[in-house]
């Protein structure tokens, strides 16, 4: 599967998942969002390095929306970290938490918006389907290396050195 249906289908699980916890008792949506929160730092891992990151060096000045991309996606991930670290300090039983929560999943839903439907037409352009294949081999070695237990970062190292 190319890179870019990989991520579509985090997206749509990850979706799904902000809709649980919302959807969820108090005591419940603890759980769901222990589950995610570690989804949600490997998508972000995987985008960048296996996509982003090579896309925009690609691009170059042929396209300059991504080129610039890359810096305005690591801005929004930013951002995005600076609420999950506030959501940690929280009590999952408390109102605040919940508020929190769906503030993430609005903004991630805006910025899912923005990838699907600007971000990667463009780099469908930029690449070919060879290149979609083999990042989309590399995200999915990625992943079962951290299904496994391997710690992300080495985890994406190690999916790097593949071609």
């Amino acid at each position: 599967m190319d890179a870019l249906e990989t991520l579509r289908q985090q997206h749509v699980e990850a979706q799904a998942a902000f809709g649980q916890i919302k959807a969820a008792a108090q005591r419940g949506r603890a759980t769901t969002w222990a589950e995610l929160q570690p989804k949600l730092e490997l998508h972000e891992q995987i985008e960048e390095h296996f996509v982003y990151d090579p896309v925009a060096a690609d691009a170059g000045s042929s396209d300059p929306v991504l080129a610039r991309w890359e810096q305005e996606h690591e801005e929004q991930v930013r951002e995005a970290n600076a609420v999950i670290a506030r959501i940690a300090k929280l009590d999952p039983m408390d109102d605040a938490w919940l508020e929190q929560v769906s503030a993430l999943g609005t903004t991630l839903d805006a910025h899912i918006a923005h990838e699907e439907n600007d971000i990667w037409p463009r780099i469908r352009v930029a690449w070919d389907q060879g290149k979609l294949d083999r990042a989309g081999r590399q995200m999915a070695m990625a992943k079962a290396s951290v299904e496994k237990g391997e710690p992300i970062e080495e985890a994406v190292a190690g999916a790097e050195a593949v071609n």
